[in-house]
């Protein structure tokens, strides 16, 4: 919490509003790290990580959110940035752990990353979610099944692709309805 808290606070003293995603850390990326886990992935993109890990290690994601609160509580706009959201039902409980610490105030966002963040834009912005990012490099990935680390099919990888362009719009479309704010 207090490596989190320090971290933030630094970053803090250039903004008045910030959107601070919490963990999403792929196990390939802290394996090496003292005391992590040694188990090895098939797929760590499709993995352990994002708000599927915090909503299972809650002791962890609870030291992040009252991080973030004690940054709020010196006066800064915090909005919590939930990754790797496929189901209304992750917003609910990140939103419960929220109020558990009297955090209930924060503004609270989903990354649209997942083609099923696209497909249940409505239900989460009828959660009362206040804003969305979009998570361009994983939304790519997943929709055209294209691992962006293999260079055999790098050079079909395209944020630019129709799909993809399609479900950004949709979102937005859907998100305007509920004014929730955008941004990529």
């Amino acid at each position: 919490e207090e490596v989190i808290f320090k971290g933030i606070k630094g970053i803090s003293k250039y903004f008045d509003e910030m959107w601070v995603r919490t963990s999403d850390i792929r196990s390939d990326e802290y394996r090496e790290l003292e005391g992590a886990p040694k188990e090895i992935e098939a797929n760590p993109m499709l993995g352990f990580h994002g708000i599927r890990y915090s909503l299972k290690k809650p002791e962890i994601f609870l030291a992040e959110l009252r991080a973030l609160k004690r940054v709020a509580s010196e006066g800064k706009k915090i909005g919590v940035l939930l990754p790797q959201i496929i189901s209304v039902e992750e917003l609910k409980e990140s939103k419960r752990y929220l109020k558990e610490i009297g955090f209930g105030s924060a503004k609270v966002g989903v990354m649209v990353e997942t083609p099923a963040a696209v497909q249940i834009i409505k239900e989460l912005c009828e959660e009362k979610m206040d804003f969305i990012s979009f998570g361009t490099n994983d939304l790519t990935q997943y929709l055209l099944a294209i691992d962006r680390g293999n260079e055999k099919v790098q050079y079909l990888y395209n944020e630019m692709n129709p799909a993809v362009l399609y479900q950004i719009e949709f979102v937005i479309r859907v998100c305007k309805r509920h004014g929730i704010e955008t941004s990529i």
